[in-house]
């Protein structure tokens, strides 16, 4: 049984009649295309990846144009799960705005959902990415200090944990990563 992201549950909607197509790729990579046309005559599409284990990789979902046929947007969405799976593809979907689990979001609802709409790669890059940030930043802050004329001795020490933590945190998730 496959395990369905927020998309999915967002998408869902019984009373739309649409066409599906699953296809199930040699390593075992499941593409589910789902193309349907809502009741403003809107034609939209669903693309969901799956992994051989039926964890989510991608699933997706696009408003394409008025009255578009069906066969021709189960297509696009086939060619769209096709670029997904070989790498090529870098657009980010719209509904996907906000990029790390900083503070930015504050409703834990909402936050929830983003937790569970990232995939595990994702999730690795966003730490590193956090990871480097906050090496720079405390990196700038450090220079900082050794540039003034006089520092306080608790500054000092604070400033020094600072880059010494964000060091071990970047050095321990390139071993996660990397398998150092």
């Amino acid at each position: 049984m496959r395990r369905r992201s927020a998309q999915y549950w967002l998408w869902v909607n019984s009373r739309l009649p649409g066409r599906n197509h699953e296809e199930t790729l040699e390593d075992g990579t499941q593409i589910e295309v789902q193309a349907r046309i809502n009741p403003q005559g809107m034609t939209q599409v669903f693309v969901g990846v799956h992994r051989p284990s039926a964890q989510m990789r991608v699933e997706e979902f696009y408003d394409r144009t008025l009255r578009e046929p069906l066969a021709q947007a189960l297509e696009w969405g086939l060619d769209r799960a096709r670029d997904i799976i070989t790498g090529t593809a870098c657009f980010k979907a719209p509904h996907k705005i906000q990029t790390t689990l900083g503070p930015l979001i504050q409703d834990e609802c909402a936050l929830a959902l983003r937790r569970m709409d990232m995939s595990e790669e994702e999730r690795r890059s966003l730490k590193a990415r956090d990871a480097w940030t906050e090496y720079l930043s405390a990196k700038e802050a450090m220079l900082a200090l050794m540039r003034s004329a006089r520092v306080d001795a608790n500054a000092w020490e604070t400033q020094t944990r600072r880059l010494r933590e964000a060091i071990d945190r970047r050095a321990s998730l390139a071993r996660v990563c990397f398998g150092d």
